[in-house]
């Protein structure tokens, strides 16, 4: 509480004191016309960026029309128009977003003797140039609102339709993410944030390399693609005329972050540093410019639950014992037991070049280097790792991106981008190689040896991009033709289990060598002791687009485009599957080569002439891509490359079944030995007409200056599925029946599959075949009202969306069989029902407030807040059992008994058998739980629906507080600032705001099966944990703050 008081009087005392994946540039457009509105031809504009000099010269062609592509995002320019017998035209202070085409109607009037200027300002009004729903942010935004990773995701949440890295409802993993117009997807999808270095923990690029960032969810003009979800488009800082710089240090502790909200438990020790440089500026004024970023981040978090702690697993004797039985018996080291500091480390270098090689060509290089890593090791009151089961998940990444943009004429211009991508991930673990180890100690896990899925995990990726698009303007037509192209290269290698994965039922079973479970995976290739899939794709589109500017307040884009995916290798063939399926299906299979066609069409209707209200919409077809993850799976899991064994002891003798009686061997290479010959395994299989995402995609919107300066947009979008994953498991049989009726006394009626593992197969041999497929169900749509005002001092913004997003499959999962076995159904597992999406957000409110003074001369104070409501994260009620027979666990939708006949419960027990919860008292709990839940209670006598569910409402407010220091005057002025940031303002506030909640994977288990003894006196029913709740509150329940400090030359 004092710590808490501190962090809030600091704050309050401070403020006392104080685009595209193909898109990079902006351009400016318009008409010269005289004084009796009669058009001008042959006039000279010429716009000037004004940091670095650089010059952009056109003339007035037919009818008057003018044209500059490829300018500099950003600003300020000056604008300047002369005409012979005319007076000059000036406009100062013009600043173009990311993408926008400004329109600069030029008025010129006649001279009367003496040359004259007519000079005017740079004016704000609704941007007649965009068609549909997108969200920029600027220098300024970044560098007022708050942020804590100083990550893209800190603004990207500006954009009303985003839910964490998902926008519009839509799959994550269906973005494209780009940085100056290239590439930087997670492309093979393993990251959960999108970008390549994601499961390393570290940011695709420092936020102080960053100008600007666009989001669209509809752009209609054709050179945007690869994505059925959101775009993100950052595009990176550039040297200037003037020498400018900055460096900084932000650091975050224990001590800068609140308990938790309910136990009220103080964090654990940790310690998270990010510092850096920038600098910039000319190497040959007007010409050649420079920027460098560097950066690092250093984090250490000391492990929690360590072997004597409260709470812990393992006491200190116990972790002693085992270590000393290990080191004497199979002269291995598990590792500490004590605190483990988990590191993680991030080192970015980013250079930029930009030449002005004349002023009808510009050249721009730059190079983004990272080295990072993270390592992995987590302890809880249910599961103990020891030290050396730790491993360190390594990133380092080379990208190099060229672009050249070109002029030949007043008519004719060309924008050229090359990008070169060499990402390595892979996997390292601590001490020598043992075999993964997992010892059931009460209700937990102990893990030692080297952790399971590490000892073979790498991913290469190379990636090669070229994209030209070349604009002709003739009178009212402004032509786009271009080509965007992705060539990849990629080679994975995953072997689960390849030292072996023993597990016990307990210590004494450890130390008795009498193990439960063997898992082994190994080689099936000759000569090759660790297989990779490796496999060549590509994504190639061409477009064509014409923009017609019918008049000075209608503009209309249509255009087409075609994109096609191309998987350049062959996975092996398996002769048993061919077998199987007589040909229908086979390993070898890959998607035939087939054109995507995306046509679109979009339209900007100033309604006045005066920007004051603006219509926009269009129609469209977007093609994405997949992550090729899912096309991994059918090279790597085709039964070929690897040997699997799996074997359970079936006897409660030591010597048992797992590895024929043998018992333990700690030899990494034993498991080669092992007879593979009556293996089974699971197959990756793609239909041969499998084609990339697709979506049609709808937009209309109006953009409305109200009184008193308010900018108001009131935008729709929605959304229908051409095509979507969808999964099955071709290997499943026909159903034989319905769900045992001793769980509900025959009210579910759910189909159910034979119990044998064997009889449900139609090979035995194959334990899952799982097919990707498509389905044209699903849709989306949003409902957005946005409201802002600037004024001098101060910038205000609220917004609303509506979302509804329905799917058959998430895509959640990054492997084939998760992607199936976790779909929530009530039957049949391979025809999952049209259902709300893992990722739809009903209802989104965000508002920003931001304001900064200058006074006193050498001071200046700033002040931000972010609001964000919604109304929760989506999730399934399901039971933890295998009602439908399937084989697989946790995709059984729960059937909400009518009354407590149509369901059976047993005595809920404790660990040493003891009746922790009679069968009636469970029964009566139950019933109050479906009475007390809004959406149970709706359900009686029905199934559940999958994300039917929701948890509650969230609210919180994020602050910056930024205080300024000028040092020195006028050009020699330089700038000290310290900044605090606080996520979770509300919790700083109050201990009981700023909740945040989470359901584990989006499904809650609220029964779950037993069935005991055996014969006649076998008798099944449910369990109902009394007292449990579905959601529990998240670390980010609770506030978290950053200081920070940086010395900036203005």
């Amino acid at each position: 509480m004092q710590r808490k008081s501190t962090l809030l009087l600091g704050f309050f005392l401070l403020a006392a004191q104080i685009l595209w994946a193909q898109v990079t540039t902006s351009s400016i457009s318009g008409t010269v016309t005289g004084p009796q509105n009669d058009l001008l031809v042959g006039a000279t504009i010429t716009a000037v960026h004004q940091p670095t000099g650089t010059t952009f010269r056109t003339t007035s062609l037919t009818r008057g029309v003018y044209s500059i592509p490829n300018m500099i995002p950003g600003g300020p320019y000056r604008v300047e128009v002369s005409y012979v017998g005319f007076q000059n035209f000036v406009q100062d202070n013009i600043t173009l977003s990311l993408g926008e085409n400004s329109r600069i109607d030029v008025p010129l009037a006649t001279t009367a003797g003496t040359l004259q200027e007519v000079v005017v300002t740079g004016t704000s009004g609704a941007n007649r140039r965009k068609t549909g729903a997108s969200t920029s942010i600027g220098r300024q935004q970044i560098e007022r609102l708050p942020t804590l990773s100083r990550s893209l995701q800190d603004f990207t949440r500006l954009t009303p339709q985003a839910n964490g890295n998902s926008f519009g409802g839509a799959n994550n993993r269906f973005n494209n993410i780009t940085i100056d117009g290239a590439v930087n997807n997670d492309v093979f999808g393993l990251s959960g944030s999108g970008t390549p270095g994601g499961q390393a923990g570290t940011q695709p690029i420092s936020l102080d390399a960053i100008q600007e960032i666009q989001v669209v969810l509809a752009p209609y003009d054709i050179t945007y693609g690869n994505f059925t979800g959101g775009g993100v488009n950052a595009v990176t800082r550039s040297g200037t005329n003037k020498v400018d710089g900055s460096v900084y240090y932000f650091v975050r502790n224990q001590n800068t972050i609140g308990s938790d909200p309910i136990s009220k438990v103080k964090s654990a020790t940790f310690s998270d540093k990010q510092y850096g440089f920038r600098v910039g500026g000319p190497i040959i004024q007007n010409k050649l410019f420079f920027f460098v970023n560097g950066e690092q981040t250093r984090r250490t978090a000391p492990t929690i639950f360590n072997a004597g702690e409260n709470g812990a697993l393992l006491t200190t004797q116990d972790a002693q014992t085992l270590g000393t039985f290990l080191n004497n018996t199979y002269k291995y080291d598990p590792g500490t037991a004590g605190v483990f500091d988990a590191q993680t480390q991030s080192d970015k270098l980013f250079a930029r070049l930009d030449w002005n090689i004349s002023e009808k060509h510009r050249l721009t290089l730059r190079h983004n280097f990272i080295d990072a890593f993270d390592d992995n090791i987590s302890r809880s009151a249910t599961l103990f790792r020891f030290g050396n089961n730790a491993y360190r998940f390594n990133n380092n990444q080379n990208i190099t991106v060229m672009e050249l943009r070109s002029r030949f004429s007043n008519r004719v211009s060309n924008n050229l981008i090359l990008g070169k991508h060499r990402i390595r991930d892979f996997r390292s673990t601590l001490g020598t190689a043992f075999p993964s180890v997992e010892i059931t100690v009460g209700s937990g896990t102990v893990q030692l040896g080297s952790e399971r899925s590490s000892t073979a995990n790498e991913l290469d990726q190379d990636i090669f991009e070229i994209t030209d698009n070349l604009r002709i303007t003739r009178g009212k037509h402004t032509i786009t033709v271009g080509t965007h192209n992705e060539f990849f290269q990629f080679r994975n290698l995953f072997i689960n289990n390849l030292n072996g994965r023993w597990r016990f039922r307990s210590l004494q079973d450890f130390y008795n060598n009498n193990p439960n479970q063997l898992d082994a995976t190994w080689s099936n290739v000759a000569g090759t002791a660790r297989p990779a899939a490796r496999f060549n794709a590509a994504q190639l589109a061409f477009y064509a687009q014409d923009e017609i500017q019918f008049n000075r307040q209608f503009r209309l884009t249509f255009g087409l485009r075609a994109d096609m995916p191309v998987i350049q290798d062959q996975p092996g063939f398996n002769r048993i599957v061919d077998s199987t399926f007589k040909g229908q299906y086979s390993t070898s299979y890959i998607p035939n080569k087939q054109l995507l066609w995306s046509p679109r069409v979009g339209f900007n209707y100033d309604v006045m002439g005066n920007r004051e209200v603006i219509v926009r919409g269009g129609a469209g077809i977007f093609t994405g891509r997949v992550p090729f993850v899912w096309v991994s799976n059918q090279f790597s899991n085709n039964g070929l490359l690897l040997n699997t064994y799996s074997q359970t002891d079936v006897t409660a003798t030591p010597a048992n079944e797992v590895n024929n009686g043998l018992g333990f061997n700690p030899d990494v290479n034993y498991v080669t030995s092992l007879n593979a010959n009556n293996r089974n395994f699971e197959t990756n299989l793609i239909d041969r007409e499998f084609k990339f995402p697709q979506v049609a995609r709808f937009n209309l919107a109006t953009d409305v200056r109200l009184p008193g300066g308010v900018q108001a947009t009131f935008e729709a979008i929605y959304s229908k599925t051409l095509n979507n994953i969808a999964y099955s498991d071709v290997n499943l049989t026909a159903p034989v029946g319905v769900a045992d009726p001793a769980f509900n006394n025959g009210a579910d009626t759910r189909i159910a599959y034979a119990a044998s593992a064997t009889a449900r197969r139609v090979n035995p041999t194959i334990t899952n075949a799982i097919l990707l497929s498509n389905t044209d169900r699903g849709y989306s749509y949003n409902l957005t009202a946005q409201f802002n005002r600037t004024w001098k001092h101060v910038f205000a913004q609220v917004a609303y969306n509506h979302n509804n997003s329905a799917d058959v499959n998430s895509g959640s999962s990054s492997t084939a069989l998760s992607n199936w076995e976790f779909v929530q159904v009530v039957g049949n597992p391979n025809n999952p029902q049209l259902a709300i999406s893992n990722y739809a957000l009903p209802h989104r409110i965000t508002a920003v407030l931001s304001t900064n003074f200058e006074y006193a001369k050498y001071f200046r104070t700033s002040f931000s807040l972010f609001y964000a409501g919604n109304s929760g994260t989506r999730f399934t009620y399901l039971v933890n059992g295998d009602l439908n027979n399937d084989g697989r666990f946790g995709n059984d939708l729960l059937y909400v008994p009518r009354n407590a006949s149509e369901i059976n419960f047993v005595d809920f027990l404790n660990a040493n058998g003891t009746v922790r919860f009679t069968a009636a008292q469970q029964a009566a709990a139950f019933q109050r739980f479906i009475d007390e839940d809004k959406y149970l209670s709706t359900r009686r006598g029905q199934y559940t629906e999958r994300n039917a569910s929701s948890t509650p409402w969230e609210h919180v407010i994020d602050a910056r507080l930024a205080q300024d220091f000028f040092v020195g005057k006028g050009k020699n002025r330089h700038t000290l600032q310290v900044t605090f940031d606080v996520f979770n303002f509300t919790n700083l506030l109050n201990r009981d705001w700023g909740r945040q909640y989470a359901v584990t994977n989006q499904a809650y288990s609220v029964l779950t099966t037993v069935t005991r003894g055996t014969g006649a006196a076998q008798v099944k029913g449910y369990t109902f944990n009394v007292g449990q709740t579905p959601w529990n509150p998240t670390f980010a329940s609770r506030f978290q703050g950053q200081l920070g400090v940086r010395y900036s030359l203005n």
